[in-house]
């Protein structure tokens, strides 16, 4: 699906995740070289539903920067985030779990953990875009989330379960204008 999704459209492809395997014993992973030649332009790590152990992050950036793709790291907490912005990621994302899915926007339930994330991230030298994730359903919810001091958002459910997805996607990306 990922190569036909690429194949398709001129924006870039992200795939959900990759798999830190690589050699022959590697059917049915998602590795590095496979999303790449499907087309993916980058990945997303560490996600709260696919949450990764640093050793694990750090050979993917590695294979990640060797493949020359983007890279997206979620994290749960502003410490985390800080954490995370030491590899340097093209982008940090900020996901409180307990949000993902819900409706209940991060950058209105809980504001400080948005702009806390931004400011551990930068502190810490972070020069790339950050995102926020987590309950990010209309337009005001971006719009939160930027003035807040996101660079953007991390979206799925909202856009995946609204009945008319390609107006959702206009109203949130119209909102970053």
């Amino acid at each position: 699906m990922l190569g036909a999704v690429a194949d398709e459209i001129a924006v870039k492809v992200f795939s959900q995740t990759a798999e830190a395997r690589a050699g022959e014993m590697t059917t049915g992973a998602l590795t590095v070289e496979s999303l790449k030649a499907a087309g993916a332009t980058g990945t997303l790590l560490n996600h709260s539903e696919r949450r990764l152990s640093a050793s694990e992050i750090s050979k993917l950036v590695t294979q990640l920067r060797g493949a020359s793709m983007e890279l997206c790291l979620c994290s749960k907490d502003p410490t985390e985030a800080a954490r995370l912005s030491r590899l340097s990621p093209d982008y940090l994302a900020i996901e409180p779990p307990e949000l993902i899915g819900t409706g209940v926007a991060v950058s209105k339930a809980k504001p400080q953990v948005v702009s806390g994330t931004v400011e551990s991230a930068r502190r810490a030298g972070y020069q790339g875009k950050i995102l926020c994730g987590a309950g990010i359903v209309t337009g005001e919810d971006v719009k939160s989330a930027v003035r807040l001091g996101a660079d953007g958002v991390l979206v799925s459910s909202s856009v995946v379960k609204a009945g008319d997805w390609r107006s959702r996607l206009m109203e949130l990306a119209g909102s970053l204008i």
